[in-house]
């Protein structure tokens, strides 16, 4: 499993993941799933969430989630909700 990452800028962190890889996130901002598609559980919460290219999920703060993919995915993970490199 790879490290958790934090946005910490304006400017999105890009991550590719190859096939079943799984990543842990946490912090505040947006999570958006570039091309693929991603496996989400996020901590505390009782269903999971798959999200395919072009959708985005709420990063909230102190929640961590996790990511995997079966078949390969690229993500963007942005402090602030419609940042744009």
């Amino acid at each position: 499993m790879r490290p958790i990452l934090q946005a910490v800028n304006d400017v999105p962190l890009r991550v590719s993941l190859q096939c079943c890889e799984t990543l842990r996130v946490r912090g505040s901002g947006q999570l958006r799933c570039e091309s693929g598609e991603v496996w989400l559980t996020e901590s505390g919460s009782t269903g999971d969430n798959i999200l395919v290219a072009g959708e985005d999920w709420l990063l909230r703060p102190g929640v961590e989630i996790v990511l995997s993919t079966l078949a390969g995915a690229r993500l963007s993970v942005c402090s602030r909700p419609g940042a744009t490199a």
